[in-house]
């Protein structure tokens, strides 16, 4: 699940107003309905639409969640962040344990940077449920190093970079995590350290996924090293 990093910079700024006037007027897009009371009326449609749940997978509400939160992430590729957070929502009402529902939020409320703090805390609450998920632990580093860099947090930065490298050991084949790691990196004005890690990102299986924009951006701080 964990979403390619294409222009993440303009992807921030883009999407910044969009979901914080957006999502200050709907509790459907917010993260666990804002975790606020619910009306009367909202609490039937819950009933009603859980009834419905309940009939079609009968005793099964963990692959319910599943199928609803896979069709949030197809929303969330489309770039339809509003309904890829609706369908999330309403997995995490069919199953508050689902990992994928929790991730989801984490990966719509952290495009924006109003967001950021909610994604942190939505991906340790998965990262609890599911400790072994390694592309829910990149896409979790990445949040955390994308925060640092917002709020010029050194600590937080600090810690980014511990777990690219914890995840490094574990996969040390896994791209998005070695181009993370380049771009934090590159964040922090160390280039040399990001064409380090962007080369071991080159050498793997999926080079491909590597974003040609970050490369050029990199490039244009410090020409590729020959050694």
């Amino acid at each position: 699940m964990t979403l390619p990093i294409i222009r993440i910079w303009t992807l921030f700024a883009a999407l910044a107003f969009f979901c914080g006037s957006a999502f200050s007027q709907d509790i459907s897009l917010l993260p666990k309905y804002g975790n606020g009371q619910k009306s009367e009326q909202q609490k039937e449609a819950d009933a009603v639409f859980l009834s419905q749940v309940d009939a079609r997978y009968p005793g099964d509400r963990p692959k319910a969640a599943k199928d609803v939160s896979e069709r949030g992430w197809q929303l969330l590729r489309q770039g339809n962040l509003a309904d890829a957070m609706r369908r999330f929502n309403q997995a995490w009402m069919i199953d508050p344990k689902s990992v994928s529902a929790l991730w989801g939020m984490a990966a719509v409320s952290g495009s924006s940077d109003e967001g950021l703090l909610a994604s942190l805390s939505l991906f340790a609450e998965a990262e609890k449920l599911s400790p072994d998920n390694i592309d829910l632990a990149v896409d979790y580093a990445k949040t955390i190093g994308i925060a640092a860099g917002v709020v010029s947090n050194q600590a937080m930065m600090a810690e980014a970079l511990r777990r690219y490298e914890a995840i490094y050991k574990k996969a040390p084949g896994h791209t998005l995590n070695l181009q993370n790691w380049a771009i934090a990196d590159y964040t922090s004005g160390n280039y040399r350290m990001a064409w380090t890690h962007l080369k071991l990102a080159e050498a793997t299986p999926q080079r491909t996924a590597i974003d040609p924009a970050f490369v050029k951006a990199l490039e244009a701080k410090m020409l590729r090293p020959t050694n």
